[in-house]
């Protein structure tokens, strides 16, 4: 798969970007698992990350901080709930709402996944230079841009 970077002619499917997307994704959820976790996946970490840094949110708040739908984030809550790792009530002033906070365990589960997200990442990019890596993630970033 070394074609396109660098000489030769790039085939069907590696010059289409949803294929090398598809393929990165296939990649980090491989190093997700060697590195990270086979039980908490990156988004149900993003969601502990979210939480650690806020201290609490709504779910509707936690859908705008990770792009996820309503569905799939009740989803989400109510597993990582079940597993202990998250805690639900309702909002004292608004009982339509749902405020999640960590439990001991989401945060003690956190604060062991967060060197190992950065070992993920590094694993992601290591044979990439720095300038490379920069340009991936402001791609990335110009791509997902709202």
């Amino acid at each position: 798969m070394n074609e396109g970077r660098g000489e030769g002619v790039v085939l069907e499917p590696q010059r289409r970007i949803g294929y090398l997307l598809r393929r990165a994704q296939q990649l980090h959820v491989a190093a997700w698992s060697r590195i990270a976790s086979t039980e908490i996946s990156s988004v149900q970490f993003s969601i502990l990350a979210v939480l650690h840094q806020r201290g609490e949110a709504s779910q509707r708040e936690l859908c705008d901080a990770v792009d996820l739908d309503r569905s799939t984030m009740a989803d989400l809550v109510a597993r990582m709930e079940r597993r202990g790792l998250l805690e639900r009530r309702r909002a004292a002033d608004d009982a339509r709402r749902n405020v999640v906070t960590l439990t001991e365990h989401g945060t003690a589960e956190y604060r062991r996944l967060d060197p190992l997200v950065v070992k993920v990442q590094e694993s992601l990019v290591e044979s990439m230079t720095a300038e490379e890596q920069a340009a991936l993630r402001l791609g990335l970033e110009a791509l997902l841009d709202d």
